[in-house]
């Protein structure tokens, strides 16, 4: 029972996963256009996490270029609900986050 039990655990964590891995990873490395310089970016430019998840929710839902921190991109409007792109978001920022990791 006890191992039924990890096994569904185990599938519903990376169940979440499977939002960043599939819908960004999949077509930012299609596009060759690497997710951690742009995390850096934003952090550089926002140095928050509620702004820089602000900012690229409202670059990837309404994109225009005058507010596009990378330049030689043409805008692209993701085809995903706010909230998958919030869930994506939440995985982004824990995977790429310096905050606790500097030592």
């Amino acid at each position: 029972m006890a191992k039924i039990v990890l096994q569904l655990l185990l599938a519903l964590s990376l169940f979440g996963a499977d939002v960043f891995v599939q819908k960004c990873v999949r077509c930012h490395t299609r596009r060759h256009l690497p997710l951690k310089p742009i995390f850096f970016d934003y952090l550089l430019y926002y140095s928050s996490e509620r702004g820089v998840k602000k900012a690229m929710l409202r670059n990837l839902t309404q994109p225009d270029p005058k507010r596009m921190l990378v330049k030689n991109r043409k805008p692209y409007k993701h085809p995903f609900s706010q909230k998958t792109l919030r869930k994506a978001l939440d995985i982004y920022w824990e995977k790429y986050k310096v905050i606790g990791k500097i030592r």
